[in-house]
């Protein structure tokens, strides 16, 4: 008889879905992307940097007081990396609060859309701190500097984080923000990418960053975002909203 009953628990211990809220660690990077996809960035960031970036900055400088201008610096403020922070971290509270009262399936699906808010907090923070890093590391002048003391290049190591544009933090934020979003509401996929890819294109035509900064913010951004939804899918629960528990 118990080992009838032991027998029977391992089977209800197996065929149980895994916890929502775990995640796999991440066993490698994955280098062949990093190597398809890195030379080919770097190179249209440095075409870019050498004859793309100052005739577009001062094309958009000269149309700096015209409403289309005007109407990129609003939509720019969606780019504001605390405004997607504040809304992924309060849904991530208010799904595990609930799911502490849910049972059975219905506790499963809550617990795991906590994960897919916790993904998209993860995705934000760890490509912005990479583009910090990167920010300092580069040192590059923003268009300001262009247009008011005629500097542009490079400072190596500069520890000014304002003063430093390459990569773009708000194209950074806001492609991690919305490639993870995609990843979790795939119907809607197309409009958060093209949100994304509209505030991205706000940083260069008010001319505080450059294209190249552009390019780079949202390659990074792009990248971790891929690489943390291997990490939270690698147990075999995947993070879109719909996603129901395994049978």
């Amino acid at each position: 008889m118990n080992d009838a009953a032991n027998s029977k628990s391992n089977l209800d211990t197996a065929s149980a879905p895994r916890d929502p809220l775990a995640f796999g660690a991440l066993k490698a990077l994955p280098w062949r992307m990093l190597l398809v996809t890195i030379p080919p960035v770097v190179a249209v960031c440095a075409i870019f940097v050498t004859w793309v970036d100052q005739p577009v900055a001062n094309y958009f400088k000269s149309l700096n007081e015209t409403g289309f201008v005007a109407a990129f610096r609003i939509i720019t403020h969606l780019g504001e990396s605390g405004v997607w922070y504040a809304l992924a971290v309060v849904a991530a509270l208010a799904l595990w609060l609930r799911s502490r009262r849910a049972e059975g399936d219905f506790r499963w699906l809550l617990r795991r859309r906590v994960r897919s808010m916790v993904f998209v907090v993860v995705s934000m923070a760890t490509s912005g701190t990479l583009v910090n890093v990167l920010k300092m590391i580069f040192g590059r002048y923003r268009p300001r500097y262009l247009f008011e003391d005629s500097l542009y290049g490079f400072v190596p190591f500069a520890l000014d984080l304002k003063k430093s544009g390459f990569p773009s933090g708000h194209t950074q934020s806001i492609f991690a923000a919305m490639v993870a979003c995609g990843f979790i509401w795939p119907r809607w996929r197309a409009v958060f990418w093209s949100l994304a890819v509209l505030v991205g294109a706000s940083r260069f035509i008010i001319t505080v960053h450059y294209t190249a900064d552009v390019i780079a913010g949202a390659y990074v951004a792009i990248v971790i975002a891929l690489i943390m939804r291997n990490v939270f899918e690698r147990n075999g629960i995947p993070l879109a909203w719909s996603a129901n528990p395994p049978r």
